[in-house]
């Protein structure tokens, strides 16, 4: 029970999002009630007689909240659905809620950055710790979800549970052939090496194609979070009774993962439908050829949005880089001298570039 100001302050900290603005919601619905209320006096004293209460039993919903989740997880799930990241895990929860047996349904998500930062052995606290400094001194992460601000247990708490899977539960792993969702995918195949059951894929850049576009039409879709949930309900439908891997095609795909990991390579691409590791300024050129066509659109010597720059690159390149080490990528080029900033770059939204003069 919360009976003072310390014991509210400990309880803000320990919510996350989603119950915040649930409270939040509350509290609105709560003062506009009493706003519309003509007995303004009276009303008041029952208004912060009922904000208090609410403040009061807060913790108690919560517990009971949460021991109510604990003991749905607490249940063998049939079917295990794995993407590679929060965006296309959202869109695969909102096809399969269309599909019976809900209950006996978990979704996890590969939430990392795949396609860039160095790699290793990520099951080893070692390594993921070097990885993850990495992506927290090269990038800003602030507006990416909480990548930032999860520590190194949450990370390695993805390995435990991969690797814990029950025998008897089904296991997906939806992925599209880009560097990201694909290193992801090779990752999860890694920790799922000793696992004895079946595992099947839905590649849905390939299914996109095969489902969706006419033949004479060649149209990959870069990342699986493009794709509407609709599109993805037909290709689970498509892939439901399909074969799982064959244990050689885990063992490929075992070892595309220890090959690919001690590569030098900060930067992964696809090329010719393989992920190559090369160095994290291979793409230098090409934002360099986009900040060039963008300047033409402008006055002489008019300072540019970075935004406006890392947006038309990511727009046009066809690899899933992300927007974040794109803009790492202009702030490199500015330390070199081949662009020139006005602004303070502590985030793409507060500095312009331009060619320099």
């Amino acid at each position: 029970m919360i009976d003072n100001i310390f014991d509210f302050d400990q309880e803000l900290y320990r919510m996350d999002e989603d119950e915040l603005r649930s409270l939040l919601r509350t509290l609105y619905l709560s003062a506009d009630m009493a706003v519309s209320d003509q007995s303004a006096e009276e009303h008041s004293v029952h208004f912060a007689t009922k904000i208090q209460s609410i403040f009061k039993t807060l913790d108690e919903n919560r517990n009971r909240e949460k021991a109510e989740q604990q003991a749905l997880k607490a249940q063998i799930p049939r079917e295990i659905h794995i993407a590679i990241g929060e965006s296309p895990l959202g869109s695969i929860k909102v096809a399969m809620g269309k599909v019976p047996g809900r209950s006996e349904r978990r979704f996890f998500s590969m939430n990392d950055y795949y396609a860039i930062g160095p790699l290793g052995d990520l099951t080893n606290k070692a390594d993921l710790h070097r990885r993850h400094l990495w992506l927290l001194e090269k990038l800003y992460l602030g507006e990416h979800g909480s990548y930032a601000v999860q520590g190194m247990d949450k990370l390695l708490q993805l390995n435990n549970m991969l690797s814990s899977i029950d025998e008897d539960t089904r296991i997906t792993i939806w992925y599209a052939n880009n560097a990201h969702e694909r290193t992801g995918l090779l990752y999860a195949m890694h920790l799922l090496r000793k696992r004895l059951g079946p595992i099947y894929l839905i590649d849905t850049g390939a299914l996109y194609q095969e489902l969706f576009k006419p033949s004479e039409v060649q149209y990959d879709v870069p990342r699986t979070g493009e794709i509407f949930s609709e599109k993805l309900l037909s290709m689970w439908q498509h892939c439901v009774n399909a074969e799982p891997l064959s244990v050689e095609e885990r063992k490929h795909m075992e070892q595309e993962w220890v090959n690919l990991a001690v590569q030098p390579g900060l930067l992964r691409l696809m090329k010719d439908g393989q992920i190559q590791s090369v160095p994290e300024d291979a793409i230098d050129e090409y934002i360099m050829q986009k900040a060039r066509e963008v300047t033409l659109t402008r006055q002489p010597g008019e300072f540019i949005k970075s935004a406006r720059v890392v947006g038309e690159v990511l727009g046009h390149l066809e690899q899933a880089v992300g927007d974040a080490f794109i803009e790492y990528r202009v702030r490199q080029l500015i330390i070199k001298g081949r662009l020139e900033m006005e602004g303070k770059p502590h985030a793409m939204r507060f500095y312009s570039v331009r060619l320099p003069q």
